[in-house]
């Protein structure tokens, strides 16, 4: 799966990364254990940040040479002024070159370049293509069909698909039609016994993009299914349970000033509560009171909009910069510690919009077979959005998280949230 293999890349590197640090530290100085544990955590905090733990490209950027030094010299500098100690420069120079052959190396071993083609000519067709345009290790080389008609990036009848994936050298194919011919199937039996991967549009929607299509999905499909473990294994639930009441204290105690200060802000700014409550859908369709800081004016809710706007004047200065730094959901920790909440999972609907959702978008209720979540994979891969089709987009996420979820996801999806909210990319 998607978030697996980013996982597993960048665990691999990480630890050699840490076998060459201690060793060049080890050289340079004697250091304390916070010392020698602060300086890896800062490096990796401000590579991780910089996007210069991805490997999802097809080649080695210098961009990310000139950000790496930077990350070098701006700590570098710190810690000698601190210290006065020249060979901690020495030790970062050190660092840099290694670190930065490392992940050449690692780009090179794990980067591929997929031709791609699709099998079938329908609607479904112009998502796979937009995604794989917007992605540098896809190459689309076009389209089969059964029709002759000529449109796009035809490559030909699905009966000369042999002769054609052999010319354009093409390693993956896409079926998002799903009648075929005994022949063509027999066909691309052939080609995927030699070495050309075939996938379905769900399992590419799946596996490359993290998410699942409702609208492809059945009940058959729900119950044969493998996955969606977190519903019935009691070890891992009361691991992700441990890891929602830790994670929640620990935050809570950090940003308690900033809790305080954004209190008192409120209060200052415009009046009326300081908390905003609201009745949301939970677990098993249980409704709980969730609450956060109040970034709107009081108004009647009945002459608005149930969603904010880019630019809704009903937010205040305060309220804005709160919701793009996800301030204004700090007082759902509190929802986590009681139990109403996971720190990771869906997000939790308003009752309202929740009802409508489902009776809108297929297998809605799906996402109360959980906790809903402080943070989530929707929420971090899919932007903002309001109304039904968004909902329904959103779902696609939420589905694969309750499919693939385990305590590596949760952690994954917690550093992406870090990011998100360093970033402001939050509303």
């Amino acid at each position: 799966m998607r978030h697996t293999k980013e996982v597993s890349i960048r665990t691999v590197y990480i630890f050699l990364l840490f076998i060459f640090y201690q060793h060049f530290f080890k050289m340079t100085a004697e250091p304390t254990m916070i010392t020698f544990y602060s300086v890896f955590f800062l490096m990796g905090m401000a590579h991780y940040l910089l996007d210069l733990f991805n490997f999802n490209l097809v080649k080695y950027r210098i961009h990310d040479f000139i950000l790496s030094l930077c990350v070098i010299i701006v700590l570098g500098s710190v810690f000698f002024i601190i210290d006065h100690n020249r060979n901690f420069l020495l030790f970062f120079m050190k660092f840099f070159l290694v670190q930065n052959l490392l992940r050449w190396i690692f780009i090179k071993l794990t980067s591929e370049k997929h031709r791609i083609a699709i099998i079938g000519d329908n609607s479904k067709n112009g998502e796979v293509i937009n995604y794989l345009k917007k992605n540098e290790r896809y190459r689309y080389k076009g389209y089969f069909s059964s029709f002759s008609e000529k449109k796009g990036k035809y490559l030909g009848k699905l009966e000369d698909i042999k002769e054609i994936v052999k010319k354009h050298s093409i390693n993956k194919l896409v079926l998002t039609e799903s009648n075929l011919k005994e022949s063509v199937l027999t066909d691309l039996i052939d080609l995927k016994l030699k070495g050309v991967k075939v996938i379905s549009y769900l399992v590419f929607n799946e596996e490359v993009q993290g998410k699942i299509d409702v609208k492809e999905i059945s009940e058959k499909w729900i119950l044969n299914e493998r996955g969606f473990n977190m519903l019935h294994n009691r070890v891992q639930n009361r691991l992700k349970r441990v890891f929602d009441l830790f994670l929640s204290l620990v935050l809570f105690i950090v940003a308690s000033p900033v809790i305080l200060i954004s209190a008192i802000i409120i209060k200052i700014e415009s009046p009326g509560p300081i908390f905003f409550r609201q009745t949301r859908i939970g677990f098993r369709n249980q409704p709980f009171e969730m609450i956060k800081f109040r970034s709107m004016k009081l108004h009647d809710p009945n002459e608005h909009s149930k969603y904010a706007g880019e630019k809704d004047d009903r937010i205040t200065k305060y309220g804005n910069f709160m919701r793009k730094t996800r301030i204004d959901e700090l007082p759902q920790l509190w929802n986590v510690i009681k139990g109403d909440m996971s720190f990771v999972g869906p997000r939790a609907e308003w009752d309202e919009l929740c009802y409508n959702y489902m009776d809108k978008i297929p297998h809605y209720n799906l996402r109360h077979s959980i906790q809903p979540g402080l943070t989530g994979w929707a929420q971090v891969m899919y932007p903002y959005g309001a109304g039904v089709e968004d909902a329904m987009r959103k779902l696609e996420y939420d589905l694969y998280y309750i499919k693939h979820q385990n305590f590596v996801m949760d952690v994954f999806v917690f550093f992406k949230t870090v990011k998100t909210v360093l970033f402001g990319k939050g509303r």
